[in-house]
């Protein structure tokens, strides 16, 4: 059916189940079928006619010769159709051939009328001839009009030709002629032809200009739909009342009025409408372009014919980088030429403004292309712009589209494009762009590049594929076949996870290749060794003195050398307003990319471990909406980690837990390297704080990377744990991680109470473990080094000085740790150390205002859901709770025993309490074989809780209607 023919949804379901035939109505053609019903009247009452139906491509033109023939059938004339063929458009006398091949003529009739084809094709053209260029004999001519008006004399003809703009010449004159002769006889004769375009053949004018003359010749013109006959069609494609008609103009504007392009896009609709999951937004009626669309965009552009296609296909290639001066150069023709073509496809509704009116149109033609013609395109185009001085992304988009970097010029064009692509965070881009240069490299060095490149683009989805992309360059390191600035390079790249030895291979040649490093790379070598020394320490020796006196700050060119040093001094130093300042500073200046992401995490951390968490948590989050909103996994999770840090240090334990969460989520474990440590220490922490003593959702141990505690996030890692045991009374493997931690960051010189305030944990677990003398040097050392500027450290170390002062000095040390608290604004800590006041009170008879400092600790706690303190602080107002079966003798069990079965309280297996304990799993067993004799119980579902203490019973599973942790073998 035309595209202008309707069909209602009742008859349409009629049609499917074999009843009558549509009912076919025609929008904005009613002037034209009348005047061609009146012709059809004068024919049948001996008056004979010509009429031309002329429009854009699509616009209904066969529909109106389609309605002409029924009408014609209906009222008893012969109905003689042809259609001319673009593919035969070359075959002499083709059209009228189909013509007399109708049953209606005899076969003798038929022979004399085609009995000259050949000799028609044989005859040379006459200039002198005004016709047609190839004009066919004279008695050609006469023969057949003679055997047409033979026929008209018993019945009434109606001859209707479509696509007359594809007729061969001969043919033209064969009608031009009849044309001429018929206005007394029974004959109509109707062609369709599309809109002429300037440059049109001789042929194709000299149809029009012979006939226009004639008083009985009609040129009927189908115009495009106009808005409101868009609003009349989709009353019935879609339904009249629907929300399309509201949308009408939007229909319009990108079907330009063209009705096969309006019904293409009502099939799309109706395609996306019931793909629409039930219960979703109702449909607002703006139209969807979709495949429908595009193959009749390109069924357009094809029926056209040569000159359009092949237009169209030059403009799909060079889309929005080709102005029409380059899409003639493309083509090869004059620009007068491409402005008609343009003009006449953007009247049929393909083109607004010289543009496709929408990519889904470009698509198509460009899928409708031959590979190797769009390749050849594609390369031409990419020459073109390249001599053109265009930017080498516009260039680039063509070199890819070919697969073509066989231009002396490609690789830095293609190199340029790439980076410019990761600007924009259009990677896929990027990786087609170093496909291209990887194509045309013409060294190792150019290899080099491109690796690194794509070492890069790798790191943004997944740290582990991008390391191990470099594996070819570690070999060629060893092999000796890069050059000092490479190997810096190809550093820089492995800090983050790259293995040790390989890190220690780059450096031992460097050491040897130093000399000949200009300055840049000198700098970049030495950010890389302070990084290394502030991050991953044991990979390098210990710096014999200490760095010397910092400079002012820098330009912002040098951020990234600036903040390595920075992080590096700090740990060692510890922070001063000058190291805040640069911090800020470098977060102010620098936008987030590719090359300044490890400077801005830097800066980050250098505020956060300068105790400036007021300043870091607007930083971070602002970065971390721009990396979810960029689409960039790597830094999501690594901004996430960073924000799950603040949060623990903010006291806020769910969203510390809900970031580590979300960080570890978004990379694999091998993904984030020794960095795991981070959001595990924060998930660990948050774990302590709220009385999680289940598996905390981290990996396994033993899946942790081996070199996870050679870095400063294995340090943090290990505090964190030692604070999860102590909070679960596993005192001895508390003090272990605790003091490892120590033991590390004194032999690192990074023991800074900022970044990791382990001995606060010690002390407590040294005075758990009746070691006072122990926990009273570590206080007095931990106050010693945290200056007054430092609130919330200054207030932990407080807080831990005050468990081993004098009882009479205690509520004024706790005060003022209080204050700094309240003021640094970690409510965790606060509510800690108003607990502890709440105690020295109630021992120094003041239990008024210990009940007044417990109420602001537990209203603290139980906002924050820190489960352990809340139920420390209500346990001291109730009366002890009965004991359970076996309670009353746990102090039989040695510390050891206690400590395993309190895991298996927890539910915890044999071979997770072997892995916290570091013991063998045997050794596991017979510490609960010796419990269970020693309390009189068959297993583990009969160990009582109070062996995790009262603080830890409901997160056991005492709450009510919460199941109680079962144990597993």
């Amino acid at each position: 059916m035309s595209p202008t023919a309707l069909t209602s949804p009742a008859r349409q379901r009629h049609r499917d189940v074999g009843d009558t035939e549509p009912v076919v109505v025609l929008v904005e053609r009613e002037s034209q079928v009348r005047r061609l019903r009146e012709m059809l009247a004068d024919c049948l009452a001996g008056r004979g006619g010509v009429a031309t139906v002329s429009g854009p491509i699509a616009s209904g033109k066969t529909e109106l010769l389609h309605v002409l023939g029924e009408h014609a059938d209906a009222a008893g004339a012969v109905v003689l159709h042809a259609t001319a063929r673009c593919s035969e458009q070359h075959v002499a006398l083709g059209v009228v051939g189909q013509l007399f091949r109708h049953q209606h003529f005899s076969p003798a009739d038929r022979e004399r009328a085609l009995l000259l084809r050949a000799e028609a094709s044989s005859i040379a053209p006459c200039d002198a001839d005004l016709q047609s260029q190839g004009p066919a004999p004279a008695q050609v001519c006469q023969v057949q009009w003679q055997v047409l008006r033979a026929l008209s004399l018993r019945r009434p003809v109606v001859v209707i030709v479509d696509d007359l703009h594809f007729a061969d010449s001969a043919s033209l004159d064969t009608l031009t002629y009849v044309g001429r002769l018929l206005r007394t006889d029974r004959l109509l004769l109707v062609v369709a032809e599309r809109d002429t375009v300037s440059g049109s053949t001789t042929t194709e004018l000299s149809w029009r200009t012979t006939l226009v003359r004639q008083r009985h010749f009609t040129r009927l013109r189908v115009p495009p739909l106009s808005p409101a006959g868009t609003r009349d069609l989709l009353a019935q494609l879609i339904g009249p009342g629907s929300a399309a008609g509201a949308a009408a103009a939007s229909w319009h504007r990108l079907s330009g009025g063209n009705p096969l392009l309006l019904r293409a896009l009502a099939e799309d609709h109706h395609e996306q409408a019931a793909r629409r999951p039930a219960g979703t937004r109702p449909d607002q009626g703006e139209p969807a372009a979709g495949e429908e669309y595009g193959r009749a965009v390109d069924a357009c552009v094809r029926r056209a014919g040569e000159r359009f296609r092949d237009t169209a296909r030059a403009l799909a290639v060079l889309d929005a980088s080709g102005s029409h001066d380059r899409l003639a150069q493309l083509l090869g023709r004059p620009r007068a030429f491409v402005d008609e073509t343009l003009a006449a496809m953007e009247v049929f509704g393909v083109l607004d403004g010289g543009r496709f009116r929408h990519p889904a149109a470009r698509a198509a033609v460009l899928a409708g292309m031959p590979a190797a013609e769009r390749a050849e395109l594609h390369r031409d185009a990419a020459r073109l712009l390249h001599t053109a001085g265009e930017s080498a992304s516009a260039i680039a988009v063509h070199l890819a589209a070919a697969r073509h970097g066989r231009e002396p010029w490609a690789f830095a064009v293609a190199l340029e494009a790439a980076q410019d692509a990761l600007r924009r965070d259009d990677t896929a881009f990027a990786e087609s762009c170093l496909d291209v240069a990887e194509e045309s490299c013409a060294d190792d060095d150019e290899r080099v590049t491109v690796t690194m490149l794509r070492s890069l683009v790798d790191f943004r989805t997944d740290p582990d594929t991008a390391c191990r992309r470099l594996r070819p360059l570690v070999a060629a390191l060893r092999e000796g076949r890069l050059s000092g600035c490479q190997v810096v390079a190809l550093l820089g790249r492995l800090l983050w996870h790259g293995g040790s030895d390989e890190i220690a291979f780059a450096l031992r040649s460097l050491e040897r290749s130093a000399e000949s490093l200009d300055s840049r790379f000198t700098a970049d070598y030495r950010a890389a060794r302070q990084w290394l020394h502030a991050s991953r320490p044991p990979l390098l020796p210990r710096p014999a003195a200490r760095p010397r006196p910092r400079r002012p700050a820098a330009r912002n060119a040098e951020a990234p050398r600036r903040m390595a040093g920075s992080l590096h001094r700090l740990l060692r130093s510890g922070p001063d307003a000058e190291t805040v300042r640069g911090a800020e500073l470098t977060l102010q200046t620098t936008l987030l990319d590719d090359a300044s992401f490890e400077t801005i995490h830097q800066a980050l951390s250098v505020l956060i471990y300068a105790d400036r968490c007021d300043l870091a948590v607007t930083w971070c989050d602002l970065l971390l909406r721009e990396a979810t909103r960029r689409d960039v996994p790597t830094w999501q999770a690594l901004f996430a980690a960073l924000r799950a840090e603040i949060a623990v240090r903010q006291g806020d334990a769910r969203l510390a837990e809900q970031q580590s969460r979300q960080a570890m989520g978004l990379l694999s474990l091998r993904g984030w390297g020794v960095l795991i440590g981070s959001p595990l220490a924060s998930l660990q922490l948050s774990a302590a704080a709220t009385g999680t003593i289940t598996d905390t959702g981290g990996p396994p141990l033993s899946a942790l990377p081996e070199q996870l505690f050679q870095s400063r996030f294995g340090v943090q890692y290990l505090h964190a744990r030692g604070r999860w045991r102590l909070s679960v009374n596993l005192l001895h493997g508390a003090l272990d991680d605790l003091t490892r931690c120590g033991r590390l960051m004194r032999e690192w010189d990074i023991d800074l109470p900022s970044f990791v305030p382990w001995r606060g944990d010690a002390v407590t677990t040294l005075l758990r473990l009746g070691r006072t003398d122990e926990a009273r040097r570590l206080a007095v050392e931990q106050l010693g080094m945290v200056p007054a500027t430092q609130a919330r450290t200054r207030g932990m170390a407080l807080h831990t000085a005050a468990a081993v002062a004098d009882a009479r000095r205690r509520a004024t040390v706790l005060r003022e740790a209080a204050d700094l608290l309240e003021a640094a604004g970690d409510r965790l800590e606060l509510a800690r150390v108003l607990a502890d006041l709440s105690e020295v009170h109630t021992r120094s008879g003041q239990s008024g205002r210990a009940r007044i400092v417990a109420r602001q600790a537990l209203d603290i706690a139980e906002e924050h859901g820190f489960v352990p303190l809340s139920r420390r602080l209500t346990a001291r107002e109730s009366p002890p709770a009965e004991p359970e079966r076996g309670g009353g003798r746990v102090g039989v069990l040695s510390s050891s025993e206690a400590q395993v079965a309190s895991l298996a309280v927890a539910g915890l297996s044999n071979r997770e309490i072997a892995e916290r304990l570091f013991i063998t799993v045997s050794t596991v067993e017979q510490h609960l074989t010796h419990t269970y004799r020693k309390l009189r119980v068959k297993g583990r579902a009969d160990l009582p809780l109070g062996l995790l203490g009262p603080d830890r019973q409901e997160a056991a599973g005492a709450a009510p209607g919460s199941p109680r942790v079962g144990g597993r073998p």
